[in-house]
């Protein structure tokens, strides 16, 4: 992957994506916390919440996501004013006040609210991960440091679920005030995002902030650089309410209609339900080990799963890969619900403390499924869940992509929102097993659609994607590992 780039020059761009990837371990881990929570608060010795109904938890379960999507929504044009850096550092403000709400809350509300807020407001830089990331970096980069973003959200997940296996639901939101803060301070010593200093008509920053990007080098050495962006896109705003025909253009709907297929398939091919409810999953399916330490272990094969698509994106591209990753989803989850068919497990237990007895006694089994889980939760990071986000910070045109970025991430967590909420209730209609049999065909179907509609953008520069969806040009399904020497792989459309 650097072997066309020296390290100064890419040093500074991984620097950048790390220090925001620091923000991303903060979304992370108040996602993880959900399950946190949902396995802790039956405690009676840490809340004073009386009894709680299975729709409280269904609420627990997707008021973030509800919250992220509403955030996401907004993203777009919220953020746009502020800039990229800027949005995602103020951030962490009200990500630090939603951990000391949940660590003093008395009441069942307080709970939602602080979920709603850290959903809220991770849902607004949304677009921001995505733009930042895709603008800063070149090429050769791209793909894998766009990818280690879904790898930073899993370590906050394996982080948050290392704390519930020795803390209480109020330590770990204690401990978990340290990340935003940090990731506060770490913002400063990073540069804003060139296009977007570029079309706020702040070039002289822009050259700045691109020499620091491209190894340190002064503003001199960018000079063509920039022009080349400055020529290619107008000075402005990213989003102008009197200029609505940009986004009913192929160049928007094309990408947009592909992220949402792509996000469909990471929030209903059984993950996304999996980490929510992992606790009750685990000691359902009667699993060998602690439930708390098997969603731990859980935490731990989803980031085995991204590490190892940051390993291959770059070798077999994202069609390849995401190709491998359905195929594992649909042949675990079709083997998952065989097995609740075989052990007769119809429901699922959410009292996780009473749950060490049940009818057909299938416990000596248990490694089956747990196995089976750990399988599908490597298979869906290697490429299902990690690559849609990062095909989507390349699909968009620069003008259309803090908006296309926000609407996209809008429709992951709608998605994700509802197969959350309606979890419980699709188990209560068509039994655990038919649920899996639904996630397994999602599966299948994913891999015919994308055969067709999906193009490979691995080492291919954001001008010729754009172009592809324009129907300016075709990529073709090729990995361009080198720096584009010649335009030779990009055929005209006739």
């Amino acid at each position: 992957m650097l072997r066309n780039m020296s390290i100064r020059q890419s040093l500074p761009q991984i620097v950048a994506v790390m220090v925001k990837n620091w923000l991303m371990i903060s979304l992370g881990m108040s996602i993880g916390y959900t399950t946190i929570l949902i396995g802790g608060v039956f405690d009676g010795s840490t809340n004073h919440f009386g009894s709680i109904s299975a729709n409280q938890v269904s609420w627990l379960g997707s008021t973030s996501t509800l919250s992220i999507f509403i955030g996401s929504l907004l993203s777009g044009i919220v953020t746009q004013r502020l800039g990229r850096k800027r949005s995602m550092q103020l951030v962490t403000i009200p990500f630090l006040a939603a951990w000391l709400l949940f660590y003093f809350s008395n009441a069942f509300w307080q709970l939602y609210l602080g979920l709603g807020i850290t959903g809220l407001f991770g849902g607004l830089v949304e677009a921001s991960f995505c733009a930042y990331v895709s603008e800063i970096t070149e090429p050769q980069l791209r793909g894998t440091l766009t990818a280690t973003g879904s790898m930073s959200i899993f370590i906050g997940l394996v982080i948050q679920f290392l704390l519930g296996t020795n803390y209480n639901w109020r330590k770990c939101a204690l401990i978990s005030c340290a990340f935003p803060t940090i990731t506060f301070l770490l913002f400063c010593f990073v540069p804003e995002s060139p296009y977007w200093l570029i079309m706020n008509g702040k070039a002289e920053e822009a050259k700045k902030s691109l020499a620091w990007l491209r190894g340190w080098k002064a503003p001199t050495d960018v000079a063509a650089e920039i022009d080349e962006i400055a020529n290619r896109h107008e000075s402005g705003k990213c989003f102008d309410w009197n200029d609505v025909r940009r986004y009913l253009k192929r160049s928007f709907t094309l990408p947009l209609l592909l992220i949402a297929f792509m996000f469909l398939l990471h929030t209903c091919t059984g993950l996304a339900t999996l980490e929510t409810y992992s606790v009750s999953i685990m000691a359902t399916m009667d699993v060998p080990i602690n439930a708390y330490y098997a969603t731990l272990i859980l935490g731990v094969s989803s980031l085995s799963g991204s590490s190892l698509c940051i390993i291959l994106v770059h070798r077999l591209g994202k069609r390849v890969l995401l190709f491998i990753s359905l195929g594992g989803l649909c042949v675990c989850n079709l083997l998952i619900a065989a097995y609740t068919n075989v052990a007769n497990i119809k429901g699922i237990i959410l009292e996780v403390q009473n749950s060490s007895v049940r009818d057909l006694g299938a416990d000596k089994y248990g490694w089956i499924p747990f196995t089976l889980l750990i399988m599908l939760s490597i298979a869906d990071h290697v490429g299902n869940s990690t690559l849609a986000w990062v095909v989507m910070a390349e699909v968009f045109s620069h003008e259309t992509r803090l908006l296309g970025c926000g609407l996209g991430s809008s429709i992951s967590y709608l998605l994700r929102f509802f197969s959350n909420y309606l979890f419980l209730k699709l188990i209560a209609f068509m039994t655990l097993g038919g649920v899996y049999y639904l996630y397994g065909s999602i599966s299948l179907l994913g891999i015919i659609v994308l055969f067709f509609v999906l193009p490979e953008t691995e080492g291919k520069t954001l001008e010729e994607v754009s172009d592809h969806f324009q129907g300016i040009s075709k990529l073709d399904n090729k990995v361009r590992r080198k720096k584009k020497v010649a335009n030779c792989s990009v055929t005209p459309v006739i």
